[in-house]
């Protein structure tokens, strides 16, 4: 009965985080618009749950953000920096899928990852929750960066890549990290409390 009761608590957090993922996905309530640079949240509840629950469930959870993502660029591209992720209006189906998903699923893995070994060395986890988010935010960023520039090589990326390296990236790692830590500290407890 306990290796039941686990398994829905799991699928039940699963459900909730992707359930966000589409909320903030398809809503303002995912981006802080701060002209000329739109810093996204939709990472952080890959990371959240990587953190909680390990890079397995983190990868499903980046999948589920890659997934969300390309439905969201098929449906509302604003940039051709945004249809280069859309597998219909990108004109290359194949690199759009691949550079929405793979950097997503990673994102997860990495954060879920790192957190275990940092966990491990680190005592604080204070500390090992704000750089496994940081450090799988540089991460995701700088692969999607990557694949945009080397499979889409027409598009003017040079403006972009020094836009997201430098503020936005900056902003969207801090975010990671200040949002990461106050909510898997305090569902951490109540977790360890429940089990």
């Amino acid at each position: 009965m306990r290796n039941t009761n686990r398994k829905t608590l799991r699928l039940a957090q699963l459900a909730i985080l992707i359930a966000l993922e589409a909320v903030l996905t398809f809503t303002p309530l995912g981006f802080i618009l701060v002209p000329p640079i739109s810093i996204t949240l939709m990472h952080i509840p890959v990371i959240v749950g990587a953190v909680l629950m390990g890079p397995v469930d983190g990868g499903i959870l980046g999948l589920s953000f890659g997934v969300f993502s390309m439905i969201k660029a098929s449906t509302a591209a604003a940039s051709p920096a945004d249809m280069a992720f859309s597998p219909f209006l990108s004109g290359e189906p194949v690199s759009s899928i691949v550079m929405c998903i793979i950097p997503r699923i990673l994102l997860g893995v990495i954060a879920g990852g790192l957190y275990l070994l940092l966990s491990k060395k680190i005592k604080n986890g204070v500390l090992s929750m704000g750089i496994s988010a940081v450090a799988a935010t540089f991460c995701h960023s700088m692969m999607v960066l990557v694949l945009l520039s080397v499979l889409f090589q027409s598009l003017p990326l040079k403006a972009v890549l020094a836009a997201l390296v430098g503020v936005n990236c900056l902003l969207e790692m801090l975010a990671a990290a200040v949002v990461a830590v106050a909510v898997c500290k305090p569902l951490q407890r109540i977790l360890r409390r429940a089990k």
